[in-house]
């Protein structure tokens, strides 16, 4: 054996066994257990521990949102991410990376999701024509365009992305998009954790989604902005 390699030799030792030993690199996600895509709402930002106060979001009472059309517009529906396993070196050496599947339904998350806005006092109306007359609503065709989630380090991150085509009444559609950033501790990469993950990124777009809504219902105009290609 070359000095060199019995210079290396306690090194790669080590790394082998905190490869074994740490929780965050423990196989726990496999191809045969996808994430269930069941939306659970957190707490929300201003009640969570050790996370940065937000403000509280209530919509003035009557408002009411109608969800026509709710449709999964991702280029890959099959997955929402991605595990990246590391070798616990100087580098940190990826050893393997695997594709996070989606086992449940994605428009049904979405639409859990939507609806959990009446926590915030908003009126949520799936598949009904909207009102007519009525003067505080909403009706927006919404589209999931990103669900991914991803491990960084000793984290798990997500990202997600809503887009809704708002239709008001004499107007053109005023299309928007919502982008809701997730984070939180990995502890052994379980399915749950990915879940949790996503779930906070979805509620942090719906959040957004859900101001806007409380806008149009103040009478206030929203300014278009075209969708990403």
């Amino acid at each position: 054996m070359t000095p060199l390699l019995q210079a290396w030799r306690p090194v790669v030792f080590r790394a082998l066994c905190m490869l074994g030993a740490m929780p965050g690199i423990s196989h726990a996600l496999t191809e045969t257990e996808p994430l269930p895509m069941v939306y659970e709402a957190a707490p929300e930002p201003a009640e969570r521990p050790n996370s940065t106060p937000a403000p509280a979001l209530r919509v003035t009472s009557g408002c009411t949102l109608y969800l026509p059309r709710i449709d999964d517009t991702r280029l890959n529906k099959a997955n929402v991410g991605n595990l990246t396993l590391m070798l616990p070196t100087l580098h940190a050496t990826p050893v393997k990376v695997q594709s996070i599947r989606a086992g449940g339904d994605p428009v049904e998350w979405t639409r859990s999701a939507l609806q959990s806005a009446s926590r915030y006092g908003l009126q949520v109306v799936s598949a009904v024509p909207p009102s007519t007359g009525a003067t505080r609503q909403a009706t927006a065709e919404v589209a999931l365009r990103l669900a991914h989630s991803w491990s960084s380090g000793l984290n798990l991150v997500s990202h997600v992305v809503l887009q809704a085509s708002f239709r008001m009444p004499g107007t053109e559609a005023v299309v928007r998009q919502y982008h809701g950033m997730g984070t939180r501790a990995n502890w052994a990469n379980g399915n749950g954790e990915f879940m949790s993950v996503l779930n906070l990124g979805m509620e942090e777009a719906v959040r957004g989604l859900v101001v806007d809504v409380a806008a149009l219902c103040d009478g206030k105009p929203l300014p278009a902005r075209a969708p990403a290609p």
